[in-house]
């Protein structure tokens, strides 16, 4: 049945909202996933981000009403325009802390709110809540909430004929309650999952970059596949589906896997659009030895040139694209690791992946889905093992100069040089030679004078 009335208490710090904005005769109402959590779970203190919709003539008055409040426990920041919202941070008192975030938007009156509750794509999103706990529910969103099943506001024929691109989100909002579509959502997406064909890629990437950072990736990404869209957005990803089955050999269910990566892995893009395209590569490189061991050699490589026709089509930007690219292709690097790896071997991969180590690290370990679970506890304690060698080098890096002081002034009395160019080459051929690990760290200078003696015969410098 329908809640007319919620019965339970907003938060501290939305009664003040709530109270400051009386104050200037301005009415409001929550709506979005806020209300969905306060009448699924009987609160709303855990959810970080809170829509509000202003009964008022201007967002002026919102800003005037709310800026600089502060309580013994928290204050409210200034405010920000983005597009036609105006957003507010909740920040403890002390420590600046963020606790939550508000964005408002406005309504001329009561009854726009109707029609502003009708573009939010699904009946679970489309509820409303007033200051004292009254429920607007104009499409029987809490009736699917309590079904725990995701249905468009539109009749889903005319939302996947009308506007396509619904399709898609659809998928994300599965990704984001956890909850399937019902049935004639299903049905009709999969009769109309061409219709995305005529959205641009563009269009499309923001979704789905929603989908994946969402706490149900792989309900999304299942839904993209079981109505037939998959196939027109991501063939790449398509042809995972079943491939297993097309081999005499038995092999892992690549898709099964990736929907578990995808799942398993930080929601953080990069790592995530990664975790979806790890793998693609294998259906390309797929090879039976004369054992009958089937194998997958370079599939990186092929994914990662895959991946590049998947940027372009969905207009993927420059860096975000580069950082996919790299992780694909380095992803099965740091699971070569084992614990007899040198100090030095560890320092060569810190000095080739750069920046990328942290989230290659994260990938990795989403990419454990062994059936054994020993199996799968002896490989993340590696991966923990090699995080933690990586963090001591690189504090004892941050704590250790390369070389002793004097280096230069060391180098020139050996060589008998003046000071000049050479003595600097010198200097950062030594100390390169260190960080590869191809020389040990903090000897005494006179130590290392037989290595730059030597590329002092091969450079003609002496």
């Amino acid at each position: 049945m329908q809640p007319t009335t919620w019965k339970g208490e907003f938060p501290g710090d939305l009664r003040v909202v709530f109270f400051r904005l009386k104050k200037r005769g301005i009415n409001c109402f929550v709506v979005g996933p806020a209300v969905r959590d306060a009448l699924l779970t009987g609160n709303m203190d855990k959810v970080a981000r809170i829509e509000l919709v202003a009964v008022c003539p201007s967002l002026s008055d919102v800003e005037g009403a709310l800026e600089g409040a502060a309580t013994s426990d928290f204050f409210i920041s200034k405010a920000e325009r983005i597009r036609r919202t105006v957003q507010f941070n909740i920040q403890q008192a002390g420590t600046g802390d963020l606790l939550r975030r508000i964005t408002l938007t406005d309504v001329q009156a009561e009854a726009d709110l109707i029609d502003q509750l009708s573009k939010r794509e699904v009946t679970a999103n489309a509820l409303a809540m007033g200051v004292g706990g009254e429920v607007l529910d104009p499409y029987n969103g809490f009736r699917d909430l309590a079904a725990q099943r995701i249905r468009p506001i539109l009749n889903p024929t005319a939302a996947f004929v009308q506007k396509p691109l619904n399709l898609v989100k659809v998928a994300k909002h599965v990704a984001y309650h956890g909850f399937p579509a019902d049935d004639e959502t299903m049905e009709n997406a999969a009769r109309h999952a061409s219709n995305i064909l005529d959205v641009p890629g563009e269009r499309i990437r923001p979704e789905l970059e929603r989908l994946l950072v969402n706490l149900y990736p792989d309900l999304g990404l299942t839904f993209m596949e079981q109505t037939g869209m998959m196939k027109y957005v991501l063939p790449e990803v398509q042809a995972m589906v079943g491939f297993s089955e097309s081999c005499e050999v038995h092999h892992k269910d690549i898709w099964d896997h990736t929907r578990k990566v995808v799942l398993r892995s930080k929601p953080h893009a990069a790592i995530r659009w990664a975790a979806l395209f790890h793998d693609i590569g294998k259906v390309w490189t797929r090879s039976v030895d004369a054992q009958g061991r089937v194998h997958f050699f370079r599939h990186e490589d092929m994914g990662t040139l895959l991946f590049k026709g998947i940027a372009t089509r969905l207009g993927l930007e420059d860096r975000l694209s580069e950082r996919i690219s790299f992780l694909i292709q380095n992803h099965s690097r740091i699971n070569m690791y084992t614990s007899e790896w040198t100090d030095s071997a560890v320092r060569r991969l810190m000095r080739d992946t750069g920046d990328h180590l942290e989230d290659l690290l994260a990938l990795s370990k989403a990419d454990i889905t062994s059936r054994q679970e020993r199996r799968v506890e002896e490989l993340s304690k590696l991966l923990d093992d090699l995080g933690t060698r990586v963090e001591q080098m690189k504090n004892e890096a941050a704590k250790t100069p390369t070389l002793p002081r004097g280096a230069g002034v060391a180098i020139m009395q050996h060589f008998g040089m003046e000071p000049g160019p050479t003595v600097g080459v010198l200097r950062t051929q030594l100390e390169q030679a260190i960080e590869r690990g191809d020389l040990p760290p903090d000897l005494p200078i006179e130590s290392y004078m037989g290595f730059l003696e030597s590329l002092v015969r091969k450079q003609g410098k002496a």
